[in-house]
């Protein structure tokens, strides 16, 4: 009864490790260009395309703002940004793009000129954290983090 016990154990533990996944270009290539077509979408205040890039569950974190949750809450960020400002240049630096099974974690820096309907034009540099989800229609954000930082700061 012992080695019974310490066979079933033995033949266990391997199952109970988590499966390897196999990090696929295709994915890596699908993830960057729906950042790609989001990235656009605020070049052109494409509410509706911006929109269609998150999931219905997405959470957005931008520093000094409570947490932004849900279709609602997302819609109304996006439709009083893009009413609010004109963004003429965001570039995006990819530093990390890590993609596992139906989930990828895109980390960079965002630099980005956004001009007010009235006012002068503001520079905007910053952390971004995106967290991106595989759904039946395609790459859609699901986290969404923003960190400012000093313009100094992302020279490094």
């Amino acid at each position: 009864m012992k080695w019974t016990r310490v066979a079933l154990v033995a033949l266990t533990i391997p199952a109970c490790r988590g499966r390897t996944v196999v990090e696929s270009p295709a994915d890596r290539d699908a993830v960057m260009a729906a950042s790609e077509q989001y990235r656009e979408a605020w070049l052109r205040s494409d509410t509706a395309t911006a929109f269609r890039l998150m999931s219905d569950d997405a959470v957005i974190l931008i520093s000094g703002v409570a947490d932004i949750r849900g279709p609602a809450a997302v819609r109304e960020l996006f439709v009083g940004e893009m009413a609010t400002y004109r963004v003429p240049t965001l570039t995006l630096n990819h530093q990390d793009l890590v993609v596992r099974g139906d989930h990828a974690i895109d980390i960079g820096t965002y630099d980005e000129i956004q001009v007010p309907k009235t006012g002068a034009p503001i520079h905007g540099v910053g952390r971004f954290m995106t967290v991106w989800r595989r759904e039946s229609d395609g790459w859609k954000i699901w986290r969404y983090m923003l960190n400012d930082l000093p313009p100094a700061a992302t020279k490094r």
